[in-house]
């Protein structure tokens, strides 16, 4: 599929169909890619987040942003203070947390007719990353703060049905916070030296390990938890997939990733014009030859999309 004109592109999977946002449009596409529509989203700087059925663009460093489905614009929504970054449900919420006056941030969380339904101001700590269960009636949130003259990253539980403080709140480590993820066996997160998975009812620590290496991408879980590493000895990356209590399970070296998915359990690296395929915790492997260099796969069913210069290529898988 050919691209249309623009200096750059953001590809991402939108339930079985995909989108592309440029510096001016939103594209969506089938499966097979064909266009459903082009909508001009009016942002000098956007950023994007996606879910299931939705799609929503912010304005960086602006106070819009704009939902979409795959076939129209559903709402539009102008806040009072500027936007740091935005979190899809897996259906149809949306989170966006803002800068605030008085407070380090304030979090919105509007359903799927635009309609505001929870806020929190969160009075002195920062918040890093949002995410939702599955039935989008709690939300989770990574905070950054301070506590007796330390710097301490916490987990933080709302029921965004009731207007009620947090359930709970747990410690995670002094430590920056890098992911934060809804799973079916908990709260899963990544910080710069270390996983944590936590009860998703109750905070409690499942499991908690220490990294030893620099982490330089984060899969989101499907199947494996795989996190990418910078390996200083052959200046490459190293992927490593963790057991179910964060315990390691096998890793496989790189010379180079420039993208890579994790879906049914295995983990597609995107190197150049060569897409390679790890399956049984990163032992076999499969190795795809592609037409061309790409920079981005995203895996949607049993096709891999490939997003290169000025088009998109599907492979089967």
């Amino acid at each position: 599929m050919e691209l249309p004109g623009s200096t750059s592109y953001i590809m991402d999977s939108l339930g079985d169909n995909f989108y592309l946002l440029t510096d001016t449009y939103v594209y969506t596409f089938t499966a097979e890619g064909g266009q459903i529509v082009d909508i001009q989203h009016g942002f000098r700087n956007p950023g994007v987040v996606s879910g299931e059925k939705r799609l929503l663009v912010f304005d960086k460093n602006g106070k819009g942003f704009k939902v979409y489905s795959r076939n129209e614009e559903v709402y539009s929504k102008t806040l009072e203070d500027t936007v740091v970054f935005a979190a899809m449900g897996k259906v149809d919420h949306s989170a966006v947390v803002t800068t605030a006056t008085r407070y380090s941030n304030y979090l919105y969380v509007f359903n799927d007719d635009g309609k505001q339904v929870f806020r929190y101001a969160s009075p002195t700590e920062r918040i890093m990353q949002v995410c939702f269960s599955d039935d989008e009636n709690y939300v989770y949130l990574t905070v950054v703060g301070e506590k007796n003259g330390e710097f301490i990253t916490e987990v933080m539980c709302f029921d965004i049905t009731k207007e009620q403080d947090a359930i709970w709140r747990q410690t995670v480590g002094n430590v920056l916070p890098y992911s934060l993820e809804y799973c079916s066996d908990g709260i899963y997160g990544v910080t710069e030296n270390g996983m944590f998975l936590l009860d998703a009812k109750s905070g409690n620590v499942k499991a908690q390990n220490t990294f030893s290496q620099t982490v330089v991408g984060i899969g989101k879980t499907n199947g494996e938890r795989i996190v990418f590493f910078h390996d200083a000895a052959f200046n490459g990356q190293t992927a490593v997939a963790y057991n179910d209590d964060l315990t390691e399970k096998n890793r496989k070296s790189f010379s180079e990733v420039s993208s890579f998915d994790v879906n049914g359990g295995v983990l597609y690296a995107l190197s150049g014009n060569k897409l390679t395929a790890c399956s049984n915790s990163l032992q076999d492997e499969k190795v795809y030859d592609l037409d061309d260099d790409y920079s981005k796969v995203k895996i949607i069913g049993n096709y891999a999309y490939l997003l290169g210069y000025n088009r998109v290529q599907r492979v089967s898988l």
